[in-house]
């Protein structure tokens, strides 16, 4: 019975992503947004034509795993849309999975993968012609492989399921950069578990965190003169993070502020200033380390010359990383997120109130670590993309929260009334 609601659920999700991806792209699916694709289908080209040392600056910036599969799969868009919505209807058993992993119950276990299906954000990332879809696929498998660490029985188990947890991480990691130092954070929950093993299944995530976040660090400073994980950061710190806090110190037009950054930058490096225009930040997306420490020391001297604006940028950046979805209608995200959210915030606390330490941990911190970094780095140009990689937990914490309401309404109703009179 439990599989056949499992497959119910799944195919809402299918037919929810197919309508999404029909309204987005009509009338032939073909019609696609070329922001992010255009850059993934160069370095697939690239790639077919036999650049398996990655050579292209892209890399600077975005890792090649989704590059590989756009190359495999021809760069035809509608197959990449059809990987992508295939990678995002994984993740719903995996997130019933999970559930179930958490000794939750099967009817908590199927509303969290159910709230994965009609999930605003999930559709959106399962269906646009970005990275999104596979770094989340990657990163669920990884939560999964992280249950069965800590439910391991022997030292060989434990150190196995820790090298595969961490192994997804990095390949989210190097699908979509934001998860590449999520294995500090969850070595460090492994630490403070009951586990047996947990000193060689921490072991085991730490050298291999340690050895792709360095292999791929030296291939940058090999090919691009930056031995840095991903240049996004520092881009973002700066014609982003940085930009909305000037923009809000001085009321200039947003395009002035790119300007004038990038001239900035470019001073501090000795180059001819002329000419350059809104549009010269995008050279340096794929930073050298010399653009790279320019920018970020412009950008902290920004945020030390204006921090009340620094700080009262914060709530945008909340606002834009829990609430809008990007091509759908903001009333709808709003109502939904904020009741996601708030039942969310509900189900952690009857964890921990239950005294489920460990879970509650485990569900929060890689959530902490995508909200402080997006905030580190970004309050203007998100939705909540910024929030889908963790979408699975929060799924869990939300679907916890409501049944633990449903039965508390229940039990109240069932109570007999008191006698007349009494």
């Amino acid at each position: 019975m439990q599989v056949r609601a499992l497959i119910a659920i799944m195919l809402v999700g299918l037919a929810l992503r197919i309508g999404y991806a029909a309204a987005i792209y009509e009338p032939s699916l073909l019609n696609y947004n070329l922001d992010d694709f255009v850059s993934y289908r160069n370095a697939a080209t690239d790639i077919l034509d036999g650049d398996l040392a990655f050579t292209n600056s892209l890399y600077m910036k975005r890792p090649p795993v989704y590059s590989i599969m756009v190359a495999v799969l021809g760069i035809q868009p509608f197959l990449v849309i059809a990987a992508n919505i295939a990678l995002g209807i994984a993740i719903i058993p995996l997130t019933y999975l999970l559930g179930r992993q958490l000794k939750l119950s099967i009817e908590v276990s199927s509303l969290a993968a159910f709230i994965v299906a009609l999930d605003p954000t999930s559709i959106r990332a399962s269906v646009v012609l970005r990275a999104d879809a596979m770094a989340d696929f990657w990163l669920v498998l990884a939560f999964v492989g992280l249950l069965y660490v800590r439910q391991a029985e022997t030292v060989r188990a434990a150190v196995f399921f820790g090298f595969i947890a961490s192994s997804f991480i990095m390949m989210s990691a190097l699908t979509r950069p934001a998860a590449y130092l999520l294995w500090i954070p969850m070595g460090f929950w492994l630490l403070f578990t009951h586990m047996r093993w947990r000193v060689p299944a921490v072991a085991a995530m730490a050298a291999v965190g340690f050895a792709v976040v360095n292999l791929w660090s030296h291939h940058n400073g090999v090919y691009f003169n930056n031995p840095t994980f991903s240049s996004a950061g520092t881009f973002q710190l700066l014609y982003v993070r940085a930009a909305s806090v000037l923009h809000q110190a001085t009321d200039e037009d947003i395009d002035d502020v790119y300007a004038e950054l990038a001239m900035r930058v470019e001073e501090r490096l000795g180059n001819d200033v002329q000419d350059i225009t809104s549009n010269w930040r995008h050279r340096h997306l794929a930073s050298t380390s010399k653009q790279a420490a320019a920018m970020t020391d412009i950008a902290v001297e920004i945020f030390l010359r204006y921090p009340v604006q620094y700080i009262l940028t914060i709530p945008v950046g909340l606002y834009r990383a829990l609430f809008p979805v990007n091509s759908w209608p903001l009333w709808s995200a709003i109502v939904f997120n904020l009741a996601f959210l708030l039942t969310s915030a509900y189900g952690l606390a009857q964890m921990a109130r239950a005294r489920r330490i460990s879970d509650a941990f485990y569900l929060v911190l890689p959530c902490v670590y995508f909200l402080a970094g997006t905030l580190l780095v970004a309050t203007a140009s998100f939705d909540t993309r910024a929030r889908v990689m963790v979408t699975p937990l929060l799924a869990i914490m939300a679907a916890h929260g409501v049944m633990r309401l449903l039965n508390r309404r229940r039990a109240a109703s069932a109570s007999p009334s008191p006698p007349a009179g009494s």
